[in-house]
């Protein structure tokens, strides 16, 4: 099977887990495609979630130490599409990307697996952590076969993640991290036994969480604090 990762043309956490996990399961890689930062015109969130991370490792160079094609290019550009035909790409594994366009999508014969921080479909969009809390849904990971519509698609697979009565926030958020990198083998083994008409579709029916508002993250701790106290 040849497979592609989308990746962040900088150094990354989810880009630089997933490339070496997948160089540790021996799943041969065809080239990673690495788009430059763009900026996002969101608000700053008052309550972080995620850790901080240092000395991370550029996924070039990675690619330059394992022989791996790496290729800095926009992921909604026809060089990029050329790319993917070029490579004959039958799998693309999202382990960094802004929304794909539909010709991208399609230029890859399976489809592209993405890896949501929360339960599809009840937690679609943003900050999908800090809503599931809120709303008092279950805390999770989603692997799905994405389509052109946001966090929709077909379900690979969705697990729960424990929480433990001394948690916080960012331990949550690693552990959540730690899941959609240890599911990455189990994924790519599930979708090549099956059809992919065989997945369920995504229920887009529910509503798309936009980024939380700052009012809404102080309540925030007190649920938290509340679903605390209840394990």
């Amino acid at each position: 099977m040849n497979i592609a990762v989308f990746a962040y043309n900088f150094p990354h956490k989810k880009t630089q887990d997933f490339l070496f996990r997948l160089l540790l399961e021996n799943i041969d890689v065809k080239c990673v495609l690495a788009s430059d930062f763009v900026e996002l015109n969101l608000t700053e969130s008052i309550l972080r979630v995620k850790p901080r991370h240092i000395d991370l490792v550029h996924p070039q160079r990675i690619c330059e130490r394992f022989n791996i094609p790496y290729y800095n290019v926009m992921h909604n550009s026809e060089e990029c599409e050329e790319l993917l035909n070029k490579y004959d790409i039958d799998l693309g594994i999202i382990a960094g990307a802004r929304i794909l366009k539909q010709n991208i999508i399609e230029s890859v014969k399976i489809g592209i697996i993405n890896f949501h921080p929360g339960i599809l479909p009840e937690v679609r969009g943003l900050d999908a952590l800090k809503w599931a809390i809120y709303n008092d849904l279950p805390i999770g990971v989603t692997a799905h076969l994405i389509d052109s519509k946001i966090d929709a698609g077909r379900i690979i697979m969705k697990k729960e993640v424990p929480i433990y009565k001394d948690d916080t926030l960012i331990d949550v958020s690693l552990r959540l991290h730690e899941f959609q990198v240890n599911l990455l083998p189990q994924v790519i083994k599930e979708v090549e036994s099956k059809p992919k008409e065989m997945f369920q579709k995504v229920d887009i029916s529910l509503p798309y969480n936009r980024k939380m508002e700052a009012d809404k993250e102080m309540i925030l701790l007190e649920k938290w604090n509340e679903r605390l106290n209840r394990i």
